[in-house]
């Protein structure tokens, strides 16, 4: 809120607010790994879906409520000369952390063999670690700016290589500093490692990127690819002071006549007015599928959305190439939103059914740590997604980034039916 009420704040204060939201999703990691020491496992599913399904409505609130907020106020803010409150995105979520934040310090439930018994201690250790991991991300950003216009970027290829290099390389720093915590924090992470000695850690893993990475990806992509698809067309026509009309044969154009000119569609729908409703749906469809595996099996449930999901991917690949090469895109509008409305119920209800299989098919003390580290993980899909389509648009092929996701889940659904559905899998029933 500070930094945005200041049109002339400097790229680097924009950088440190965004390193510092991250806490936020830190924070749902952990609440998701300590709720599941509360249920029985036969509960796994509804109890993580539920928290997990509410902590997810946060992205719809801010999509639904911060453009709303950011054009309300007394002295508008005008960077690149629009009126606006940016700084209100911001400040709408200061109270609602605020308050949950000493909700959490004094009726938070902790486990007795967590922590230090004085809370300040145990924040003192958590914020410590936090440090180290900010220090991470920095070395991923610091790398990320400094490398932008390095010779492996210059191709489209190139470029989807440069961003997951840079998700590997803040991950390996995170895990290199944290030899640096205190020692009695550092020792409860090295028993959590053994989780890293487990198979399954990283079949759950890869499963669960699909859930949580495809959905908050999504979350971020869905507003700009409607703007990008439908906001604008290309066409001839003529310039006459500063306005085009398409249409214009260059014998009558009394201006400039320009050839493929992008140009604002007329007839462009009001993304905003549905740019919130992916997330909302796939919020709430999220402990439907927790419950449903609870009854009828993870793996199961799992299964069945992957395949509608891969359905919708790729269906939702030929439409876009389709709808790019229509004279009016708009047209195709509808089936635009229902499609990706698909992809945000089968990945949200994923998210609610692999978790629960992640609650069952390890002991307690190693589902927790399995919880926290496949959500963190999953979450750089929030960076991976939107950037893998901002490449594919900018070479003129997005459909490309959905057939690429619709055969990642194809390697999923493999996995999930080898290790857990197939007779005489290693882990059946879970």
């Amino acid at each position: 809120g500070i930094v945005l009420s200041n049109p002339m704040a400097p790229f680097n204060a924009l950088l440190a607010a965004a390193l510092l939201s991250g806490v936020g999703g830190g924070s749902f990691a952990s609440s998701m790994s300590n709720i599941s020491f509360y249920y029985p496992k036969r509960l796994q599913g509804m109890a993580l879906g539920y928290n997990g399904g509410i902590g997810n409505l946060g992205v719809s609130i801010s999509q639904l409520l911060a453009p709303i907020f950011m054009s309300i106020g007394s002295s508008p803010v005008s960077p690149a000369g629009i009126n606006g409150w940016p700084a209100n995105a911001g400040w709408l979520w200061f109270p609602i952390c605020f308050c949950s934040a000493v909700f959490a310090f004094f009726y938070m439930s902790n486990q007795p063999n967590h922590g230090e018994k004085s809370n300040i201690v145990s924040i003192l250790y958590f914020y410590w670690m936090e440090c180290v991991a900010f220090v991470a991300s920095f070395i991923g950003v610091i790398t990320l700016i400094s490398t932008r216009n390095s010779a492996l970027v210059q191709t489209a290829g190139g470029q989807v290589v440069h961003k997951f290099l840079l998700v590997l390389l803040a991950a390996a720093c995170e895990h290199l500093f944290m030899m640096i915590s205190p020692k009695k924090a550092r020792d409860r992470v090295k028993v959590q490692v053994v989780i890293f000695k487990r198979k399954h850690t990283y079949v759950m893993t890869w499963l669960y990127i699909m859930c949580f990475g495809s959905f908050i990806g999504y979350s971020g992509s869905f507003p700009k690819l409607i703007v990008d698809l439908f906001g604008y067309k290309t066409g001839d026509g003529c310039m006459v002071d500063g306005t085009f009309t398409p249409g214009v044969d260059e014998a009558s154009c009394g201006g400039e006549y320009l050839t493929d000119y992008e140009y604002v569609n007329p007839n462009a729908p009001n993304g905003a007015a549905v740019a919130w409703l992916g997330a909302f749906v796939g919020s709430l469809i999220r402990p439907v599928g927790g419950i449903m595996a609870d009854k009828f099996g993870g793996a199961k449930m799992t299964m069945v959305a992957i395949v509608w999901c891969t359905a919708a991917a790729f269906a939702q690949g030929a439409l876009v190439n389709v709808t790019r090469q229509l004279e009016n895109p708009e047209k195709n509008y509808g089936w635009f939103i229902f499609l990706f409305l698909n992809l945000f119920l089968c990945t949200g209800f994923m998210n609610g059914s692999t978790f629960r299989t992640i609650g069952v098919l390890f002991p307690p003390e190693e589902a927790g740590p399995v919880l926290g580290w496949s959500s963190a993980i999953a979450s750089y899909g929030a960076f991976i997604i939107p950037t893998m389509f901002g490449i594919a648009l900018k070479a003129g092929a997005p459909e490309v980034t959905f057939y690429g996701l619709g055969g990642y889940y194809v390697s999923c659904g493999v996995l999930n039916f080898w290790y857990y559905l197939r007779p005489g899998c290693e882990k059946p029933g879970v």
